[in-house]
Parts: structure tokens; C-alpha cells; sequence
């Protein structure tokens, strides 16, 4: 069993207020319309728990 580990550079969308993965050239598609915006007072750097070893 390996350990979980994180991967960051999660950010909150102001539009569909989901989490998207900043960590692409571009912002994704957005439900709500056009691309994920990062603007706004929720949208910190979360870290979410990763297991890499799951996807080998």
C-alpha cells in the first residue's frame, strides 16, 4: 500500500463554483459557460489527496 500524497494548483470557479486543475495551458471548458474563472476570494491554491500509485 503506498502513501497518499497531494497534487496541487486546484483552483474554485467563480462561475460553476466547482474545482478545476490550473495546472493546463488553458483554464478547461466551464459548465457555466466559456472557461473556469480563477477570480475571486475562494480561488487558493487547494490541495487534493492523490494516490499515484492507483493509476499504474
Amino acid at each position: 500500500m503506498s502513501a497518499t500524497t497531494e497534487q496541487d494548483n486546484w483552483r474554485h470557479c467563480s462561475k460553476c463554483f466547482g474545482l478545476w486543475w490550473n495546472g493546463s495551458p488553458t483554464n478547461g471548458v466551464c459548465p457555466a459557460g466559456g472557461a473556469h474563472d480563477g477570480t475571486g476570494s475562494r480561488s487558493w491554491n487547494y490541495y487534493l489527496p492523490a494516490n499515484p500509485a492507483e493509476h499504474l
